[in-house]
C-alpha cells in the first residue's frame, strides 16, 4: 500500500469538459468527484489497475441514489515520475459500460500532449 501524500492532483480539459457535460444532467457531479480525490490517501484509493499507471475507479453519483455500480467511473493517470496523478475522464456508467483500451491510450496521449505543450 503506497502513499500518495505530496501527489499533485491534476485536472486534465478532457476531464473538465466531461465534468461540464455532466452537470447538466447531474448538478452534483463536481462534488461527488472532489469528494473522491479528497479521500485518496493510498494507490489502492484509486481503483483497478488497468496497466501502465491507469487506474479506473467507481464513484457513487448522490444524485441517483444508487451507490458506485451505477454510478461514474472515473479514469486517472498516475505519473510518479513528476509526482502528479491526472484526472483524465469522468463518465456516467448508464452512459458508457466500459472504456476500450483504445480510447484509454487515446486519453494517456492527449493528457501527455497537453501537459507538454502547457510547458
Amino acid at each position: 500500500m503506497s502513499s500518495l501524500l505530496g501527489v499533485i492532483i491534476e485536472e486534465t480539459e478532457t476531464f473538465a469538459k466531461a465534468v461540464k457535460q455532466l452537470q447538466k444532467r447531474f448538478k452534483n457531479v463536481e462534488t461527488d468527484c472532489d469528494e473522491f480525490v479528497h479521500n485518496i490517501k493510498t494507490i489502492d484509493n484509486l481503483g483497478v489497475n488497468l496497466g501502465s499507471g491507469v487506474y479506473k475507479v467507481r464513484i457513487a453519483n448522490s444524485d441517483k441514489k444508487s451507490g458506485k455500480s451505477s454510478g461514474y467511473r472515473l479514469i486517472s493517470y498516475l505519473k510518479l515520475i513528476d509526482n502528479k496523478l491526472y484526472l483524465m475522464y469522468v463518465y456516467d456508467k448508464s452512459d458508457l459500460g466500459t472504456v476500450s483500451e483504445k480510447q484509454i491510450d487515446a486519453l494517456i496521449k492527449k493528457t501527455i500532449l497537453e501537459k507538454t505543450n502547457k510547458e
